[in-house]
Order: C-alpha cells, then structure tokens, then sequence
C-alpha cells in the first residue's frame, strides 16, 4: 500500500512539473509576442520628424491585447524607447493537491524596441 502511495506521489510530481513548464512556455511566448507588438506601435508625430520611437499608451493596449485574458497577469512598462511585458500564470496542481501543495505563480518577461529596417 505504502509503494503505491508513494507511486502515486510520484506521478503527480511528474504531471505537476510538466504543468509548470508548459505554462512556463506559454508565459514566455506570450511576453515577447506582446513586447514586439507593443513596440511596433510607433508614435506618428516623431516618424514625421524622422524620430522611431514608441507610442507608450498605444503600446500598452497593444500588449495587453495579445497577452492579457485566461486568467494570466499582464504588467506592461512601455517608454518611448523601450516595451517590456511580464506575463504571469497560475499554475495549480493536480494529484499533489491532495497532500497540500500551493498553486504556483509562472512568470515570464521580455522587452522589444522599435528598430528601423
């Protein structure tokens, strides 16, 4: 009985851990995702003085666009130089739920800027 407990416990750790990376990935995908489509939004008053840089408000949206919803936490910083996006998701556990493990914060960040070519 001990053994198939033990078993048990073991499988849920592999399911847990598995869980964690994909949401990992998911995370990290979907910041860079958000940061370069934050970074394409150029600020069209600057492009007419021959200025690329970002337009920080629109940039926002735009991140939040791709990267917000499902539960994930978005947190945009975007300056006319620079968008960086931190996506949060929460991962809870599955079998190991059954002898108290906590959910779990994934979290991932990526930054883009605007670049000429």
């Amino acid at each position: 009985m001990a053994l198939l407990f033990a078993a048990t416990l073991m499988l849920g750790l592999a399911v847990d851990i598995t869980r964690i990376g994909i949401a990992w990935r998911e995370a990290s995908h979907l910041a860079a995702a958000a940061a370069e489509a934050g970074a394409g939004w150029i600020d069209v008053t600057a492009a007419r003085d021959d200025r690329i840089v970002v337009d920080p408000a629109a940039a926002r949206t735009a991140a939040r666009a791709v990267a917000g919803g499902g539960g994930r936490v978005v947190v945009v910083d975007a300056s006319p130089h620079r968008v960086c996006v931190r996506v949060s998701i929460r991962v809870e556990p599955s079998l190991l739920a059954l002898v108290g493990a906590a959910p779990k914060d994934v979290a991932a960040t990526a930054c883009a800027e605007p670049r000429v070519g």
